[in-house]
């Protein structure tokens, strides 16, 4: 299926900064749906004699509907671009029954701003390749609506940890600690909502984990005109395939959830916690289906793949810029020079050897040197997981019971 413009006949695209579907060439917002004509299935082999009607070749492409060009589509996708006319195509076959998505957020980032906000996030990485953020780079950059599976989980949280308090006084030249230490058990009913796990085996899941948290108030049931411009795929994984990878979640929030109702007991406040153990039980598991915006690109450097990913909604923005090893060498290289004349400087003047300047100078130079060649050093912009607040909590069991107390003891200085 392709939307036309039904002004001038032009290929609309949904677009972000308006929130409905627009014509690039007239700017008119008035749509009609052109069907493809065809019905994929896995499998499926056209003949000469259906080729027409089926909108696919003998070799199982799709035809694009505008130029004729055989689109190979893959297993997955659902929303393209013809690579000969740049026509956008969506097949709504691939959209239906169990592949049909409950809802979608639609992009509320264009392209524009997603270029202009790598560019402000990179520019100023002064070891980064210089094209990283060129035009002609940034044109690889492309809108991808993600598959993702989004868990409802119904659990119970049993948490259970030693609570310790410390107590310190003084007699005479000895200090002592006094260590309780508590038995904490919490249960805790948590409601765990949306929970998002990837459903594209393509995305790397550390990112889809980083890119979250996913707004799904915004999000609205599935339309098709959202998919126009943009890239799409089914869920390559069934929810039941990905479920562990919710749990973790759940395991990582539940944690910090009944740690920080773990913090104080009826008595008090705890120091620290230690050996703390959780068991997750999951009373009821409810998958739901949705399309989530995510801007995509791809950079290369010296044949090693760097890519970058926006939050389509929220704008975050994950990835790792690589360093550039001649800037870094030529900027060690200023700085040694710069040392060198310094200390060459006071070596004439304060009259001691010319050959500590050259060895320091070197020294700081190298040092300068290996220490900005590592990502680490300042290139890395990759965001720390956002933790997704539950849904409604309730603490069952609060209970503290006490352990036992023991007393460590420290001499100190009798100058003190």
């Amino acid at each position: 299926m392709i939307y036309k413009c039904k002004n001038c006949g032009g290929d609309m695209e949904f677009d972000p900064s308006i929130g409905t579907m627009k014509c690039p060439f007239c700017d008119s917002t008035e749509s009609e749906e052109v069907s493809t004509g065809s019905e994929i299935k896995d499998g499926d082999v056209a003949t000469e004699e259906t080729v027409d009607e089926l909108g696919y070749s003998a070799a199982g492409n799709l035809l694009c509907p505008n130029c004729g060009c055989e689109i190979e589509l893959g297993k997955f996708a659902s929303a393209l671009k013809c690579p000969a006319c740049d026509s956008n195509i969506i097949v709504d076959s691939r959209m239906k029954g169990e592949y049909k998505p409950e809802f979608m957020t639609p992009f509320k980032i264009d392209e524009k701003k997603a270029k202009d906000m790598i560019k402000q996030k990179f520019a100023s990485m002064k070891f980064a390749p210089r094209d990283l953020v060129s035009e002609a780079r940034l044109k690889k950059i492309q809108g991808w609506y993600m598959p993702t599976w989004f868990y409802d989980m119904d659990t119970t949280l049993d948490f259970n940890a030693i609570g310790i308090q410390e107590k310190k006084y003084t007699k005479g030249n000895t200090e002592y600690t006094d260590i309780d230490s508590y038995a904490v058990n919490r249960v805790i009913d948590a409601k765990f909502n949306k929970l998002p796990v990837d459903a594209a085996d393509d995305l790397p899941d550390d990112m889809m984990d980083l890119l979250a948290p996913f707004d799904t108030n915004d999000s609205m049931p599935y339309d098709s005109r959202y998919l126009s411009g943009f890239y799409s795929e089914q869920y390559n994984q069934p929810a039941k395939a990905l479920q562990s990878r919710a749990e973790a979640q759940v395991n990582t929030f539940g944690r910090s959830i009944c740690h920080e109702s773990a913090k104080s007991g009826s008595h008090g406040k705890y120091d620290r916690t230690e050996n703390e153990n959780l068991n997750v039980q999951y009373n009821s598991v409810i998958p739901h289906y949705g399309l989530m915006p995510v801007w995509k690109y791809d950079y290369t450097y010296k044949d090693q793949p760097y890519p970058f990913y926006i939050n389509g909604q929220t704008g975050k923005i994950v990835g790792t810029a690589p360093v550039d090893s001649k800037r870094v060498w030529s900027a060690a290289a200023i700085v040694a020079a710069v040392v060198l004349v310094i200390g060459l400087l006071a070596a004439y003047f304060l009259n001691f050897s010319m050959i500590a300047p050259i060895v320091v100078a070197a020294i700081v130079g190298l040092i300068y040197g290996f220490a900005n060649l590592h990502p680490a050093a300042g290139a890395v912009t990759v965001n720390s997981a956002t933790y997704v607040s539950p849904g409604d909590q309730k603490i069952k069991v609060s209970t503290d019971t006490y352990a036992g107390r023991q007393t460590k003891t420290r001499q100190l200085n009798n100058n003190n």
